[in-house]
């Protein structure tokens, strides 16, 4: 795609003579943009009347469809505001450069020429003017060749970002910093609305740094780039991503590579790598876990992508991730576009799981210890192999204060969710798997959002809890107990759908990578790699298997004092009916089949026949 330059500038400034001259310079067509404008503006404008937004638009939008149409051109056009830019470079690539002058300067040049515009107009234009903060700044108290001489230098010496973010959320500026701190170039974008205007010149002043680049306009953003062109979008999931992608993609070239770093649904984005590979475009979903400090300091990272556009990224994305216990990047390309957000789905799955358990522990324990004591008793299990990210975080938490009190007995009890949950169960229900603990923990945050009826009912309720105290060794035997089979499902969950989706997905890779720089980072997952190394089901490892059978009874004890007091425990209920459910060969599922079968003809198997035999009974009382 050939380069598109706009010289800007009030009147006089000398955008035709320059524009000229850089057109000669770099073999390209010059045009003045004055010679577009309706012969209304014309007429208006030497009648000495200001032209307005609504005189502009017409005129704005005849060059657009201009320089979409020229492969390569030189375009002297007016003083020219943030909101003409953008319609200019909509839907192609721009580079600005700003002629500056002072008004006395400019207006004793008019006097000495004709033009259609009266000098007495001058005034308007510098009120209108809004010099942009991208592209090239030049000033006119040079001779023309002086002044091209200058804006040719300046563009080659224009550092081409070898990476570009769009989103400066807290994600996305944390990996800004990361890239950065790696020393590679990188260009930033971000929308420029009334609340988000301060976003880029705060990190530009923050940051100082000579690698970075800042925009607030699409097109001087992606001009700003290399090719092929890599860009991370860190945006919300959903139609925002649509959104950005039909905005985004008139400007760019044939195999540029499009990221999307958020929390995206895994078949969506397998639908956008269909479009943008239809239009000569690279598509990469990355599930991005570790959070603000995670993303700044070295995330998790979980690729879905083909080999040849991955090779591409690599390198970069590599240098910025978390290091697993060996050194190597956690970071790995899980199988074709879609791999990688859908493990970050399981991974957030698994992650609602075990926040939900810490805080049934909680439950348990806070009716007979302090916060700081229920701390002390989690600082222990951190420091032998219950140790995660999410146990520090809790305790963290639990000795929180604001003044005297403690900061959680503030926080009302309804827990969000944005969706990566819900997203886990439907699949498990999709694939008929049963992933019970983690759908029993997406349950409990919609159960929490029923505040107004949980209030009337607990009134109407007469129970008095007593104060009821269980050994913590027990409990820390009952939480690792479910923690395993959390994984465990979590894992079989992968292997399931990878196997439906034909990505071959490596389970002990996919470990490996969550090993650190994640939220779900743990003693556990260090433990349990080795032997996915060797078996990816962990049910199938005797060690594991044993582990569970001696701790189920503890499980079994602590859900016994729960209902004892009225402790909703569901995530640790759901562990311990799956590991019954699971180790039990034979289960009453036989007479849901015959019920089945008798209302609705639906055929059964035989224990005492082949098993690829079906049969039918004439039952009593058939619906």
């Amino acid at each position: 795609m050939s380069k598109k330059y706009i010289i800007m500038g009030v009147s006089g400034s000398g955008k035709t003579t320059v524009g000229t001259l850089l057109a000669k310079q770099l073999h390209l067509p010059f045009y003045d943009a004055d010679d577009f404008h309706p012969e209304g503006n014309k007429v208006k404008m030497a009648s000495g009347i200001p032209l307005n937004d609504n005189d502009r638009l017409p005129w704005l939008q005849a060059l657009q469809d201009r320089l979409k149409s020229w492969k390569g051109a030189v375009l002297a056009c007016s003083a020219l505001k943030e909101s003409y830019r953008q319609i200019l470079s909509e839907g192609t690539s721009v580079v600005f450069v700003c002629l500056k002058g002072d008004y006395e300067t400019i207006r004793k040049r008019m006097e000495i020429r004709e033009h259609f515009m009266r000098p007495e107009l001058l005034q308007s234009q510098f009120d209108i003017l809004e010099p942009p903060s991208y592209g090239i700044a030049v000033g006119i108290e040079h001779t023309p060749e002086a002044m091209v001489s200058e804006i040719i230098s300046k563009l080659a010496g224009m550092k081409s970002g070898a990476f570009g973010i769009i989103g400066m959320g807290v994600m996305g500026r944390s990996l800004a910093k990361n890239i950065l701190s790696k020393g590679f170039p990188l260009s930033v974008y971000n929308r420029n609305t009334e609340a988000e205007q301060e976003v880029i010149p705060s990190l530009l002043s923050e940051e100082n740094n000579p690698n970075l680049q800042g925009f607030t306009h699409l097109s001087a953003f992606v001009a700003s780039l290399e090719t092929p062109r890599k860009i991370l979008l860190m945006i919300p999931a959903g139609d925002p991503v649509d959104m950005l992608l039909s905005e985004l993609t008139p400007l760019l070239s044939e195999n540029d590579i499009l990221m999307d770093g958020g929390n995206s649904h895994y078949k969506d984005t397998q639908r956008r790598a269909q479009q943008m590979d239809a239009l000569g475009f690279r598509y990469i979903g990355i599930g991005i876990s570790g959070g603000e400090q995670g993303a700044l300091t070295g995330p998790s990272m979980m690729v879905g992508a083909n080999e040849e556009s991955y090779k591409e990224v690599k390198v970069l994305l590599e240098a910025i991730c978390a290091k697993d216990i060996k050194n190597n990047p956690c970071i790995a390309l899980f199988g074709n576009n879609g791999a990688g957000h859908f493990i970050k789905t399981i991974h957030n799955g698994i992650e609602y799981a075990e926040m939900q358990l810490l805080a049934e522990i909680y439950g348990v324990l806070r009716n007979s210890l302090s916060n700081d004591d229920i701390a002390a008793v989690l600082r222990h299990w951190n420091q032998g192999e219950c140790s995660s990210f999410l146990l520090e975080t809790t305790i963290a938490i639990l000795e929180k204060k604001e003044g005297e009190d403690y900061l959680l007995d503030k926080i009302l009890d309804v827990a969000g969710s944005k969706g990566t949950g819900t997203w886990s169960s439907n699949t498990a229900l999709e694939q008929g798997f049963p992933a019970t603990i983690l759908t029993a923990a997406v349950m409990e945050r919609a159960l929490s959002g029923q505040k107004p009826l949980r209030r009337e009912l607990s009134k109407k309720i007469d129970f008095n809890r007593h104060s009821a105290t269980i050994d913590t060794e027990i409990l820390k035997s009952a939480y690792q107990f479910a923690r395993m089979l959390n994984h465990q499902q979590g894992l079989q969950l992968i292997e399931t759908t990878s196997k439906a989706e034909g990505w071959a997905i490596d389970i002990a890779e996919v470990v490996r990578v969550w090993t650190n720089g994640c939220i779900l980072k743990s003693q556990l997952l260090k433990n349990i790699y080795p032997l996915l190394k060797e078996n990816p089901h962990l049910l199938r490892h005797e060690d594991i298997l044993q582990r569970l059978k001696a701790s189920e009874n503890h499980c079994a004890e602590v859900i016994q004092l729960g209902m004892k007091q009225r402790i909703p425990l569901p995530c640790l209920s759901s562990a311990l009916q799956y590991w019954y459910g699971i180790s039990t060969e034979y289960t009453t599922a036989n007479l849901i089949q015959a019920q089945r079968d008798a209302f609705g003809a639906h055929t059964y198997k035989r224990i005492d026949k082949p098993e690829q035999q079906s049969f039918t009974t004439p039952w009593n009382g058939n619906g």
